[in-house]
């Protein structure tokens, strides 16, 4: 008899076929995903003051396009990534690009054994949607324990309130082999509610883009002047206060 896999087994399956594709297209590679990422780095810095002296846990670093960003400010960077595939090309990436100071773990970041006290910043960029909400909220109680007093959360995720989210995302999954099973855009509110219940304070929602998360995964164009454009609506649309909250994506900022 077939013993039916767990949802981890089938999570790290979905996760090691997606980035295998995604090396194999050099989906990341795009221009709209370089912009991406520089307009995700800046908005996490406006958030969080980065220090040199800072240590700093990553969960769910993917090919490590944000450690290869964030490893020249800091001072020690520990990756977790559920995908042996991903992992992999994270590390030789980083070899290649010289940085010595980021640690990439292979496996599910809930099994971790971290020491209270231990990170002064933890980060998520699009990952948080994996996880169900009893898995999140357990989590999070643990985040809280690994961070140092005063440390910092950054948590960006696909807002459920957005409006693109609200109007394409049932025909985006129905159409994408992106989406593992059990992903779902997330409520910003009950995510603050959530971290706040995990002895979080200071918590903050900042709304990050509308259209320039979204189209990267749809569009791919090599024209930076289109993808200027895209962001130069974003920012446009960000400004307007009665407008932000119906951003795609939104980062919970929050410290211990």
């Amino acid at each position: 008899m077939t013993i039916p896999a767990s949802p981890l087994e089938r999570e790290r399956a979905h996760e090691n076929a997606w980035y295998a594709r995604a090396l194999r297209e050099r989906f990341f590679e795009r221009e709209g995903f370089r912009q991406l990422v520089a307009w995700n780095v800046a908005a996490i810095r406006r958030q969080v003051p980065l220090r040199p002296d800072m240590r700093v846990l990553s969960i769910g670093a993917g090919l490590g396009d944000y450690e290869l960003a964030l490893a020249p400010l800091v001072d020690r960077i520990v990756a977790v990534e559920l995908s042996e595939t991903a992992a992999d090309a994270a590390r030789q990436r980083l070899q290649a690009a010289g940085l010595r100071n980021v640690e990439v773990i292979t496996g599910p970041i809930d099994t971790q054994p971290f020491c209270t006290a231990q990170f002064d910043l933890i980060y998520a960029m699009g990952v948080f949607h994996h996880f169900l909400p009893e898995q999140r909220r357990a989590l999070l109680s643990r985040l809280h324990d690994w961070l140092a007093p005063g440390g910092w959360l950054y948590l960006r995720d696909p807002n459920a309130r957005g409006l693109l989210r609200v109007i394409a995302e049932r025909w985006f999954r129905r159409r994408s082999t992106v989406h593992a099973e059990q992903e779902a855009s997330l409520d910003p509110y009950a995510l603050t509610a959530e971290a706040t219940a995990s002895g979080f304070g200071e918590t903050r929602i900042d709304y990050i883009d509308v259209i320039g998360g979204p189209l990267p995964w749809l569009l791919a164009t090599e024209s930076r002047l289109f993808w200027r454009a895209v962001f130069a609506a974003d920012r446009a649309w960000l400004a307007v206060p009665g407008l932000r909250r119906a951003a795609s994506q939104f980062a919970l900022v929050a410290r211990r």
